[in-house]
């Protein structure tokens, strides 16, 4: 189990690195930003379609520059997703097959894999500023972050475990977060009836 959780930990702690290094301060995260912030070019499928495969999406090192290419025909909370997916495999260094890393889907996926979809969901919805603006439900979540209704349930799970033992801001890089957001979160914040 510890292996498990430090791989989480792992991700979900780039994650907000990613979000403070590149100043992220409000919600829907610009993705377009990022990968301009890291020299990374992003391509349609349509633009590529030779190396995709079926896949969602690859991230590509040609030896001088990253590429993600993505599933343009998707919906775009899937799209945002498999984007930040393959940034989570850029940051947290995933070693290349080939070049490439392809996003593989089903059960039993591989570590990488897995630590990849930690970070997009916590890159793309941090659970601080979900907190900070007191969303609950999917339907806030997935509005508040443009992602799919199904990344947006799971996300909403993770977040009622969350607040029933009131795990926000125990760490130093969340707290960094959270303040980097506190402007937008001010702005944002929904109020519940009682």
């Amino acid at each position: 189990m510890a292996g498990i959780y430090g791989v989480y930990k792992k991700a979900r702690d780039a994650s907000w690195q990613a979000l403070i290094d590149n100043r992220v301060d409000r919600l829907p995260v610009d993705l377009v930003q990022i990968v301009n912030n890291n020299g990374i070019k992003l391509l349609e499928d349509s633009q590529a379609h030779e190396l995709m495969s079926g896949e969602a999406g690859i991230s590509v090192f040609d030896g001088k520059q990253w590429f993600i290419i993505y599933d343009d025909s998707q919906p775009l909370g899937r799209k945002r997703f498999t984007v930040a997916h393959e940034l989570g495999h850029i940051f947290l260094g995933h070693p290349l097959v080939a070049g490439f890393h392809a996003r593989t889907t089903g059960e039993n996926l591989p570590q990488t894999e897995n630590a990849a979809n930690v970070f997009a969901s916590r890159f793309l919805a941090p659970a601080c500023v979900l907190w900070g603006l007191n969303a609950h439900s999917a339907a806030e979540i997935a509005r508040f972050c443009e992602i799919s209704a199904e990344a947006a349930g799971i996300r909403a799970k993770r977040m009622a475990e969350l607040y029933k033992r009131n795990m926000f801001l125990t760490s130093p890089l969340e707290q960094q977060v959270y303040n980097q957001f506190k402007d937008f979160i001010e702005q944002n914040r929904l109020i519940k009836d009682n």
